[in-house]
């Protein structure tokens, strides 16, 4: 079978929503990406038309290009000639599986070169009017007269400021909220830390969200990130984009305690410090058929070895990658012990901690996994393999690009401690997991 290699990927800062890149639509997002690789490629002496498709991961689509990835591509300096495709249903887990469906293309024999792209505008998802309020609003674009406009007028701006009968809706909490289980994602985190078989505290989730930004801080401090993070130019702002701007260098017990819950505010302890963040960002990642990568002698970064993905209950979503991650463990033949690193991602600091006890005990795995098929212990996840560099509560959750970014840390943390194996999982809104071995040799 045909071997899926990296060649190479990058990613833009992560920033949170409103700040730097609130101006920036995600097709512009991922155009910058595109042209960076663009000139990778040329360093490379890679012909353009050597990629022969674009697959890209996005999650809020733009209402002006429904297809984002091919927006992108040609705005980004890629021949028309290249065609490009759009994972989007597969929410948080888009990235990984864009990076999976690119792989089964080169296995096949059906593309020799992909370029993978993430991107999401998350301050670009659109405010929602009442059905009435935007039935009116069409009239009025209709109106040719100025009796028509006036009539217009008259019935709109009553329904327009009547929020309390009509009230807009916003777009990125709809985006957030299942409409199986009508649970906005924070309600679904509040039901693992609530769960009494699994005994998640407050503290010890706050523990785990210092420990992400802790973890974070230090890797740009070291330069971890470096080959990682690419700068982007924000033309609103006149300069570069360097670094990620939702790390914490204040985190602390003492500074995250006095946050309040905000899913359930008498009875909850998801707060905003140990939940990801609402963040806009975009990355890149080129994958080659191994032969073809070594005959243009380019590098190699890793290699894409097996997937899996599993559902599970809705209203417990984060939970799903304990699935998804027994799954890819027996299609391969592994253990948790065969890999070095760990990349899960931090949707919320319960979700982690709940998939790492039901991962190490087979009461729970009995309890929580037995309808499914699953049973017994899978094992421990030592914590300095787990997320060594923090993860999306301190660097942000671009929903788009985190499996992106999943894999290129785990790749260049394997590279730096020469190691072999890495897994990558995230859990999915509306009860998915999604899991992937990615490995140096």
């Amino acid at each position: 079978m045909r071997n899926v290699v990296i060649v190479d990927g990058f990613r833009t800062p992560f920033c949170k929503e409103g700040t730097e890149f609130r101006e920036t639509d995600a097709d512009v997002l991922g155009a910058w990406v595109v042209r960076e690789m663009i000139q990778r490629c040329h360093r490379w002496n890679l012909p353009l038309d050597a990629i022969d498709c674009v697959l890209g991961s996005n999650v809020a689509t733009p209402m002006h290009a429904v297809n984002p990835t091919r927006v992108a591509a040609v705005t980004g300096g890629l021949p028309l000639t290249i065609p490009a495709d759009t994972v989007a249903g597969k929410n948080c887990g888009s990235g990984v599986t864009a990076l999976y469906y690119a792989g089964l293309r080169i296995r096949s024999g059906d593309a020799d070169t992909v370029l993978v792209i993430g991107m999401e505008a998350m301050s670009r998802i659109p405010v929602v009017y009442h059905k009435h309020v935007a039935d009116l609003l069409l009239q009025y674009g209709k109106a040719r007269t100025l009796r028509e406009r006036i009539a217009g007028t008259a019935a709109l701006l009553p329904k327009l400021l009547n929020l309390t009968r009509y009230p807009p809706q916003v777009g990125l909490l709809l985006g957030l909220t299942d409409p199986m289980c009508d649970l906005i994602m924070g309600l679904t985190a509040e039901n693992i830390a609530k769960d009494p078989m699994l005994g998640i505290s407050r503290l010890e989730q706050d523990d785990y969200a210092v420990r992400s930004h802790t973890r974070a801080a230090a890797a740009w401090d070291q330069g971890l990130f470096a080959d990682e993070v690419v700068p982007m130019y924000v033309p609103e702002l006149s300069s570069y984009v360097e670094r990620d701007n939702g790390i914490r260098t204040d985190a602390g017990q003492a500074t995250f305690a006095d946050m309040k819950p905000v899913f359930d505010r008498r009875h909850g302890s998801v707060t905003p410090a140990n939940a990801s963040q609402i963040t806009d960002a975009a990355a890149a990642v080129l994958l080659m058929e191994e032969e073809k990568a070594k005959a243009f002698g380019l590098p190699i970064l890793g290699y894409v070895r097996e997937y899996a993905d599993f559902g599970y209950e809705p209203s417990c979503m984060g939970l799903a990658p304990v699935g998804a991650i027994a799954k890819l463990l027996s299609k391969t033949g592994l253990a948790l012990k065969d890999c070095s690193l760990f990349e899960i991602n931090e949707a919320f600091a319960s979700v982690v901690l709940g998939i790492s006890r039901i991962l190490d005990s087979p009461s729970l795995m009995e309890r929580k996994f037995g309808r499914y098929g699953l049973t017994g212990r899978l094992g421990e996840i030592p914590p300095d393999d787990l997320n060594p560099h923090g993860g999306a509560i301190a660097l942000g959750h671009p929903v788009g690009v985190s499996g992106l970014r999943l894999a290129l840390t785990a790749l260049f943390e394997l590279k730096r401690r020469s190691a072999e194996r890495a897994l990558i999982s995230a859990c999915v809104g509306g009860g998915q997991g999604v899991a992937m071995i990615l490995e140096r040799t």
